[in-house]
């Protein structure tokens, strides 16, 4: 998933999603470091928080272009 991000962020020039891509990727890659049952947990704190600033400052993105 992180890999689709850095290709739509690199095609639109949105630098939120690139930034996404790359820390879900990152991320993903490090859980291969981690046990089998922690690595999903790794993954949902960890992912799902990045999904949660995301959420946030697309908001607040779309907002200063909307102004």
């Amino acid at each position: 998933m992180g890999l689709t991000y850095i290709a739509e962020g690199a095609v639109r020039r949105n630098a939120l999603h690139y930034n996404l891509g790359t820390w879900l990727a990152l991320v993903a890659a490090a859980t291969l470091f981690v046990t089998a049952p922690g690595f999903f947990g790794v993954l949902a704190v960890l992912g799902g928080g990045a999904y949660a600033v995301a959420a946030v400052l697309e908001g607040r993105r779309l907002d200063s272009l909307a102004a």
